[in-house]
């Protein structure tokens, strides 16, 4: 009974294994903790200058592909920030009387995809038999 029961664990882990090896995995990175954490919160504003900030969640979107490569994943599509200064709700909040495009905003997730950029090329050197990919949203 107990190497059948050994056997089945052993077959599901198999199972589990190829599954996360052929599955697509889509990680969207940064644009709630700018959009939302960053500029409308405000909380991390008191102890991050943008540039601190956009290192930081680089730093942990790096770490969560390095960790779904651990579990098994080796297709992961990681989605730069779109231009999070003309979302409705940024233009409401800070696009002033015209509600215009907030250009700050813009900027920022612009520097934390080149950043982003950098992270996502250099994984593949640990990540072996992976493929990484930045999904981006253009800026014009």
């Amino acid at each position: 009974m107990f190497d059948s029961q050994k056997a089945k664990r052993i077959s599901r882990r198999r199972r589990t294994n190829d599954i996360l090896r052929n599955s697509l995995f889509l990680v969207v990175a940064g644009s709630d903790d700018l959009a939302n954490i960053y500029f409308t919160i405000g909380i991390r504003r008191l102890h991050y200058d943008i540039n601190a900030y956009t290192d930081l969640m680089v730093s942990q979107a790096s770490n969560f592909v390095q960790e779904l490569y651990k579990l098994g994943a080796r297709k992961i599509g990681v989605f730069g920030v779109p231009p999070i200064g003309c979302l409705p709700a940024q233009r409401t909040l800070a696009g002033g009387f015209s509600r215009g495009c907030v250009v700050e905003y813009n900027q920022a997730a612009q520097l934390a995809n080149t950043k982003l950029s950098a992270a996502i090329a250099s994984l593949p050197k640990n990540l072996l038999q992976s493929v990484l990919v930045l999904i981006s949203v253009d800026f014009d």
